[in-house]
């Protein structure tokens, strides 16, 4: 027994070694910033919504004026002979060329050009709204981490505790085993549930360490020291207390659901757009040139220009514009399927986080009865243990009871403020502000 608690504080104290090096410690909110900072999947999507703000100057592109300049020299060599004609002469004759063209075109009627434009605008709002989900999703993703470090610190308290009770345990027992009040069957109960929760304490380090780790996945930061939950903490109800305003509001400022009608948007004008290939254009084109020349007979300067108008009638390109309309027509209907789905889903989740709150509250308020209710009960369970009318059976069974209590009981607090958390993010209206609020109920 001294061994195996020996071996367990050397492993405590390696664990502790490891962790404490290159790290420090942090709130939530400082997380949090570290995360929106460091976050790969957050800054993938920061890289596209930036790259989809392209698309609105290069749709101008299309109906700005374009203008091109092109020039040539060259140096021609010719060897002339004639046949039954007395003009020129016979011979080699070597002379330059050169010249310039100034080509301007201005579209006047481009259909699919002005379509592409508002697509743009659809284009980069759909982006803004996946870029606020994204935002959201590494709210809930940080919190969730934290708060899963915190359950795992609660939980190798709990084992501690849970471990010294059983230890002393383990000594009464031997001692009476010894003396002859007991049967060895209370000594082999007790050792059995004192090794269980020295495993206890080793499998909430691992969790620990797994948690820390997501955390530093998330802000490429080693933290070792994170502030913990005050145990009195605000159970605030919903704000209205009804479910159906909440489905409603999910459903008018969901970001999957505002990011799926934007999109629904961005396909149905691309079956416009792609109908207008069928139309003809007309474009302004002009053009100024001057070119120089030599020859058999002499040298030729010519300054040119011109202006006009340019239509082109597409009469028939093999069936492709028909074949990309109907093609934009059945994306329409995968993004309005898509759009049916986002609805269902927000709907769905409003509803589950909103009870998971109101639950959630009954709960906390429950289990935190339960463990005083349970520490009474092992109170009396180990008094009786002493005097001899209760066995090492019940004590461990108290024990393990009153362990399952307190994790309960701390798990039910950490999941009513993430169900917070998901309820506002379902309904469109979570944001970094909010976790002020949470990190007000943390304590150093």
């Amino acid at each position: 027994m001294v061994i195996a608690s020996l071996i367990r504080k050397v492993f405590f104290s390696v664990i502790t070694i490891l962790f404490a090096t290159n790290s420090f410690s942090a709130d939530l909110v400082r997380i949090y910033a570290l995360a929106e900072k460091n976050d790969p999947v957050y800054q993938q999507e920061i890289s596209t919504h930036r790259a989809i703000l392209e698309s609105k100057p290069q749709a101008w592109s299309q109906l700005l004026p374009s203008l091109d300049i092109s020039a040539n020299t060259r140096r021609n060599a010719q060897d002339i002979t004639t046949s039954g004609s007395s003009i020129g002469a016979d011979g080699e004759i070597d002379f330059n060329s050169h010249g310039y063209s100034l080509n301007l075109s201005q579209p006047l009627f481009r259909r699919d050009r002005f379509i592409a434009l508002s697509q743009a605008d659809s284009q980069i709002k759909e982006s803004e709204a996946k870029l606020a989900k994204s935002q959201q999703n590494l709210i809930v993703s940080v919190s969730e981490s934290y708060f899963n470090v915190l359950r795992g610190l609660d939980n190798l308290v709990f084992a501690e505790i849970e471990t010294k009770s059983l230890n002393r345990q383990l000594e009464q027992a031997n001692q009476r085993f010894e003396v002859g009040l007991s049967a060895i069957t209370d000594v082999q109960e007790a050792q059995a549930g004192y090794d269980l929760a020295v495993a206890q304490e080793i499998v909430a380090i691992n969790a620990i360490d797994n948690a820390k780790e997501e955390i530093r996945e998330l802000t490429g930061e080693y933290i070792d020291d994170f502030d913990g939950l005050s145990e009195n903490i605000a159970l605030i109800r919903p704000d209205p207390e009804e479910i159906d305003s909440w489905t409603e509001l999910s459903i008018k400022q969901n970001l999957d659901v505002s990011a799926a009608n934007f999109a629904l948007e961005i396909a149905r004008k691309e079956i416009k757009k792609q109908s207008a290939a069928h139309l003809p254009t007309v474009d302004i084109v002009a053009s100024h040139g001057y070119d120089s020349t030599g020859g058999r007979f002499g040298s030729t300067r010519t300054d040119r220009s011109s202006i006009g108008l340019e239509l082109n009638v597409p009469l028939y390109t093999g069936g492709l514009v028909s074949s990309k309309t109907r093609e934009a027509h059945e994306r329409y209907n995968l993004a309005m399927h898509y759009l049916e789905k986002a609805r269902r889903s927000a709907q769905r989740n409003t509803r589950e986080a909103y009870l998971g709150v109101i639950s959630g509250i009954s709960q906390v308020n429950a289990l935190k009865q339960a463990v005083v209710s349970s520490e009474t009960a092992l109170l009396a369970t180990e008094a009786g243990f002493e005097v001899g009318t209760r066995t090492a059976v019940d004590v461990v069974a108290s024990q393990r009871a009153t362990s399952k209590a307190r994790r309960d009981y701390s798990n039910a607090k950490y999941n009513y403020i993430l169900n917070t958390l998901k309820l506002k993010q379902a309904a469109g209206t979570l944001s970094p502000n909010d976790l002020n609020i949470i990190n007000a109920w943390l304590i150093k």
